[in-house]
C-alpha cells in the first residue's frame, strides 16, 4: 500500500484541511523498517501521513480478486490506535495531476503518483514500478 508523507507539520492544521479525514497505514514486508521508523516520527509529531483515498479502492478490488491484502476491518482498526494518519480525498489538483501521466499503463499507479506529486508529498510505497517510474520521491529501504 502507498502512503504520502508529510514531515514537521501540524495535526491540527491536517485535520483542519481534511475535516472527514481517516486513520490508515499498512505496511509490507518490503517497506517494514521505513514503515516502522514513520510510525515513530509520526507518534513524536514529526511526521503526518496521509492515505490516497484510492489505494483503499485497489485495496478493495485486490481482495475481491482473491488477493491476501489489508482489508477494511484491518484499516478500521489502525485508524483508532495511530494519530496523525488521514485519508488524502481525490481532488482536482490530483485528476489534473493525472491527466499528465497518461503513459502510466496502471490506472492505480497513475492516480497514486498523481496524489504525491498534488503535495507534493514524498511517497512511502514497495511499489517497484512506482520507484522505477522516477516520477515521484519514493521512500523505502
Amino acid at each position: 500500500m502507498a502512503a504520502l508523507v508529510a514531515r514537521n507539520v501540524n495535526h491540527e492544521t491536517c485535520r483542519h484541511r481534511y475535516p472527514r479525514a481517516h486513520l490508515a497505514f499498512v505496511a509490507t514486508d518490503q517497506v517494514r523498517p521505513a514503515a516502522k521508523r514513520l510510525l515513530r516520527a509520526v507518534d513524536q509529531g514529526n511526521a503526518y501521513v496521509l492515505i490516497p483515498a484510492i489505494v483503499l479502492v485497489e485495496l478493495t478490488l485486490l481482495r475481491e480478486a482473491g488477493r491476501r491484502v489489508v482489508g477494511p476491518a484491518e484499516i478500521e482498526a489502525l485508524f483508532t490506535r495511530y494519530r496523525g494518519f488521514d485519508i488524502l480525498p481525490i481532488d482536482l489538483a490530483q485528476t489534473q495531476a493525472f491527466v499528465g501521466l497518461g503513459g502510466l499503463r496502471d490506472p492505480f499507479d497513475r492516480m497514486i503518483i498523481a496524489a504525491a506529486r498534488s503535495g507534493p508529498y514524498p511517497l512511502l510505497s514497495a511499489d517497484n514500478l512506482i520507484a522505477a517510474s522516477k516520477l515521484v520521491d519514493v521512500e523505502r529501504d
